[in-house]
């Protein structure tokens, strides 16, 4: 038997009187109470109300949860020998539903039900994900750490009621900063960038700024590429560091593509090409102007001053285009401009522009740092919008919604944000009376080419460049318009402006790099049945495509066959 000195040096060395270690004892007892924090993120625009009831032991933290923001609303206790459920039902404008946690000693369960759907009881670590109410709203829940106590969050996010594409007097536009700038601070960008080709489907037109991290955005823009075929090019002024990373991309087809780089600017936003990018496009023979902008941010006099000086230069590029009166303009991107702390450079915004901002039916910011997890405190902004034109045409209808892109996936489980900024959407609905579309050959509207083989013709970089039938796809730079000349031939003329013209008649070479309609870029066109068309140059040649398509094109054929032959595609 050991002496009570023995036990004592026993204690110290860490064995028990029996000869097993004391604090191997000491994890084998399980803990007689625990609490848990029940978090509740509401990924919605309308705020929760909670409402508790049941036998547990819980200290209530929170009964409303504003949009979008989380909220610690309940420690639950978790007490051995003891079996209880706590019962929370959570409402809103759009949804009801209860969340159970029922506790057997300190062991947890959790569910929901709603109307006509309940979920099994779970008491896992794993992110769980349903849909209830044929997909009204997602319902995600996740425990972490649950063994000492821990967390079981859930989160409500609202499904994203997109607007109806409807026909051409309707046009959606969806005005989103990215926030693809590493150089600048952006998080996961290669991870939120892979969210958003989901969160921007359905619209007839994007705006995205911030679009400068090259390898992401590209994929960014080839996963949108198959809906949005038409996409803006990049603007960059000599002596400056970054483009401006801003892109229109839209369903529908680019008539005319321009821009104007800013003269302004301050400090080291310098670098950057600020700008305007500017797209007439086509809907299905109603024509829209599309004007998409990033300004200076910061809100000192210097950097307010170059702002609206840059908004200055904005208003009168557009007034230089002399648009008609009777035709849309919508002017959309983060203009930096804070209508929250700065009404007035709002006012300032929408005079010097021309513009009117319409009502706002979303989230009251657009760079919220109390709900958005990558926004920079202290800020609470409203930066991003979606104007029209006061002196085009008036829309009959506008509204505009700030909406918050969301994910409850693994890799941004307790961020949730795409990006610092909300977007802004804007629903705009126009008279379409009178808007008709042309006859085949769709003279003045914008089509594609489509050789024997599949392939499309292509002006590269859109124009004033060399041409090929080499393209597998459709695009900008496939986009063309045929116009009519006085004599009864065609003009082709490229996105940016330029008519495609034989650059050599000998050997019958072309380029889109001429402004001039004289003979050299003059077509007789053709037709061949069943949508198709050949034409021939005014070296006497028919242009052909080499192999029937995927390789060059050139005026140099004598006969119409099938390499000479082109399905006109109206999109």
């Amino acid at each position: 038997m050991m002496t009570h000195l023995a036990s004592q040096v026993a204690r110290r060395l860490g064995f028990s009187l029996l000869g097993a270690p004391l604090t191997a004892m000491a994890m084998s007892q399980a803990p007689t109470q625990l609490d848990t924090d029940i978090v509740v993120t509401n990924s919605t625009l309308q705020p929760i109300t909670l409402a508790f009831a049941g036998d547990a032991r819980y200290q209530s933290q929170a009964t409303e949860i504003p949009a979008l923001e989380s909220r610690t609303v309940a420690v639950l206790g978790r007490d051995s020998g003891r079996n209880s459920e706590l019962d929370m039902h959570l409402s809103s404008a759009g949804y009801n539903l209860s969340l159970t946690q029922q506790t057997q000693g300190t062991a947890l369960q959790f569910s929901a039900e709603g109307s006509g759907w309940d979920l099994n009881d779970y008491s896992d670590e794993a992110i769980h994900r349903f849909n209830p109410q044929a997909g009204r709203f997602e319902l995600a829940f996740k425990g972490t750490d649950l063994s000492d106590g821990g967390q079981l969050r859930y989160v409500i996010q609202q499904a994203d009621n997109k607007p109806e594409l409807a026909d051409a007097g309707s046009l959606n536009v969806l005005s989103y900063n990215i926030w693809a700038t590493t150089i600048y601070g952006s998080k996961k960008v290669d991870s939120r960038l892979e969210l958003m080709p989901q969160v921007m489907s359905g619209y007839d037109v994007l705006v995205l700024t911030e679009v400068f991290d090259l390898a992401p955005a590209n994929k960014l823009l080839d996963a949108l590429r198959a809906e949005y075929p038409y996409q803006s090019g990049e603007i960059f002024k000599a002596g400056k560091l970054m483009s401006s990373g801003t892109r229109i991309v839209s369903r529908w087809p680019f008539e005319v593509e321009d821009a104007h780089i800013y003269n302004a600017c301050d400090g080291i936003q310098c670098a950057a090409t600020r700008g305007v990018i500017y797209a007439r496009i086509n809907k299905q023979g109603k024509p829209y102007h599309i004007f998409a902008t990033h300004t200076q941010s910061s809100d000192d006099d210097a950097n307010r001053n170059a702002r609206k000086a840059q908004l200055q230069e904005m208003g009168d590029y557009i007034r230089r285009l002399n648009i008609a009166a009777d035709e849309a303009v919508i002017m959309a991107g983060d203009f930096n401009v804070n209508k929250i702390g700065l009404p007035q450079d709002r006012d300032y915004m929408e005079a010097v522009l021309q513009a009117q901002e319409p009502a706002n039916l979303g989230h009251n910011l657009s760079y919220d740092a109390n709900s958005n997890h990558w926004a920079e405190q202290p800020y609470l902004e409203y930066l991003d919008y979606t104007l029209f034109s006061r002196v085009n045409q008036q829309p009959l209808q506008a509204t505009q919604e700030i909406i918050a892109p969301r994910s409850t996936t693994d890799v941004l489980w307790g961020e949730w944000d795409l990006s610092d900024h909300y977007a802004a959407r804007g629903v705009f609905r126009f008279d379409a009376a009178g808007v008709s579309r042309a006859a085949f050959p769709y003279l003045n509207e914008v089509v594609h080419l489509k050789t024997a083989n599949g392939h499309f013709v292509r002006a590269m970089s859109g124009g004033n460049s060399f041409i090929s039938a080499g393209s597998d796809q459709v695009g900008s730079w496939e986009s063309f318009v045929l116009q009519t000349h006085d004599n009864g031939k065609v003009l082709l003329r490229a996105r940016d402006g330029h008519y495609v013209a034989l650059d050599s008649y000998l050997l019958g070479t072309l380029k889109a790099n001429n402004h001039d309609r004289g003979p050299a870029a003059q077509f007789e066109l053709v037709e061949r049945g069943d949508g198709k068309i050949a034409l021939k140059a005014d070296n006497g040649k028919y242009l052909r495509a080499d192999f029937a398509g995927g390789a060059g094109l050139s005026a140099g054929a004598s006969v119409v066959d099938s390499w000479e032959t082109f399905e006109l595609i109206r999109p």
